[in-house]
């Protein structure tokens, strides 16, 4: 193994063994794995990295240092350009509060990297969970001051927006980058995917294989990952919506055959309401209306006495031109808030919908809710797997966040309609 294979491959497997460890111990592994990136690879990555972030330069060496609070304030002094730039884990985690006229003390902050060369010089401090704390930037800004009157640049981005740089790279380089830069930019945006610091670009054939196959921890956490920053696009969608301002991201068992993000009121409380659900197994991705636990079916239960027509016509309204199903489990008790679920039916929305045939299906469906004690009853529209990879194939998969994202809009006035007080 080569010199730069060993130091990168270290450095990435450091920071995913640490991640157990602590918030900061990850934080600076993160930030060592950008550097080493920047710095093992050939210039054009580095310099595209620094044009990414606004940075002009010229063919000067650029340098690197980790963990230091200073690289000398004559060399700081010496710069025109001068960076403050921090890196959050999501957007809404910026703190754009810090003042940058450099007042205040550098006391006892340490950065987190410097970047610099022949005219500027970037600071850099980041966070893998929670925001950027104003003192410290505030500190770190009298520091890359220098006892200069020159105004600061400031810039934030979050890792899933450094993910998709680096990952943008290899087509955007071309024959720029050696196999030495691709190895290495590939090992980078893998770490990044697998701590779950990475934008969502679509759903891959392996997301849906470990379902099956159920590999390793390193795998299970990728799903995770993935599957979280699935839900990050899905929120910025529907948050329009007044109802979903939250998700719940399930953990995956070992074992678990499928994994689930659910949305609904930020917090546990999106439990006790009708909700909706994104749930990926095998063989594809089921996007529900979710009534989990008893105050929610106790209040479907009152809302179908009241009114059985306006329940069937909330139901009948959804997705006019395509399938979807209705389908009622039974929950059994295992243990404290461990059910085991028993199928009882499963009804096509075209059987519904049929003039003849449609008033014995939600009979059977009325009956079942009222009549067995825990009842689950969802209704599901389904996208199979060859479908999502092909849509997450197209336009670094926007096309599956929109589809997913149209049939919960298509499906919120059953939520609605659900969780409607009853008067």
């Amino acid at each position: 193994m080569t010199d730069y294979h060993h130091n990168i491959f270290y450095c990435y497997k450091g920071a995913h063994q640490s991640h157990q460890e602590g918030e900061r111990q990850l934080e600076n592994n993160t930030t060592k794995a950008l550097v080493n990136t920047l710095e093992y690879c050939s210039d054009p990555v580095a310099l595209g990295f620094l044009e990414w972030i606004g940075i002009t330069a010229a063919g000067e060496q650029i340098k690197f240092k980790l963990q230091k609070k200073t690289i000398g304030e004559q060399e700081i002094r010496a710069k025109s350009q001068r960076l403050l730039l921090g890196i959050v884990p999501t957007k809404g985690d910026e703190n754009h509060t810090a003042v940058l006229d450099g007042r205040g003390t550098e006391e006892d902050t340490c950065p987190d990297a410097w970047i610099y060369g022949g005219d500027f010089v970037v600071l850099i401090e980041s966070k893998v969970i929670g925001p950027l704390d104003p003192d410290q930037m505030r500190c770190h800004a009298h520091r890359l001051q220098g006892g200069m009157e020159q105004q600061l640049e400031r810039k934030e981005c979050t890792w899933a927006e450094v993910h998709g740089f680096f990952k943008g790279l290899p087509n955007k380089l071309g024959d720029k980058l050696s196999d030495k830069d691709k190895w290495i930019l590939g090992q980078f945006t893998q770490y990044l995917e697998e701590i779950g610091m990475s934008e969502f670009i679509g759903l891959e054939s392996e997301i849906f294989n470990y379902v099956v196959t159920l590999d390793d921890e390193d795998a299970r956490q990728k799903v995770y990952a993935t599957m979280r920053s699935f839900a990050e696009k899905i929120i910025a969608q529907i948050r329009d919506l007044a109802f979903y301002d939250g998700y719940d991201v399930g953990v995956i068992h070992r074992g678990d055959r499928y994994c689930w993000v659910a949305f609904g009121p930020k917090g546990n409380k999106y439990r006790q309401w009708a909700h909706q659900t994104v749930a990926l197994d095998a063989y594809g991705i089921d996007v529900f209306v979710n009534l989990e636990l008893k105050a929610v079916t106790d209040r479907l239960k009152e809302r179908i006495r009241r009114n059985r027509q306006a329940f069937r016509e909330a139901i009948l309204s959804l997705l006019p031109d395509e399938p979807f199903s209705v389908q009622v489990e039974e929950r059994k008790q295992r243990q404290a808030s461990i059910y085991d679920y028993h199928s009882i039916a499963t009804l096509d929305a075209r059987y519904l919908k049929n003039s003849e045939l449609g008033a014995y299906g939600f009979d059977y469906i009325e009956t079942l809710v009222e009549q067995v004690s825990l009842p689950y009853l969802t209704v599901r529209r389904r996208i199979d797997r060859n479908k999502a990879l092909e849509l997450s194939q197209k336009d670094q998969g926007r096309p599956l966040v929109s589809e997913v994202t149209r049939i919960i809009q298509a499906f919120h006035p059953l939520v609605r309609f659900i969780n409607e007080e009853s008067h």
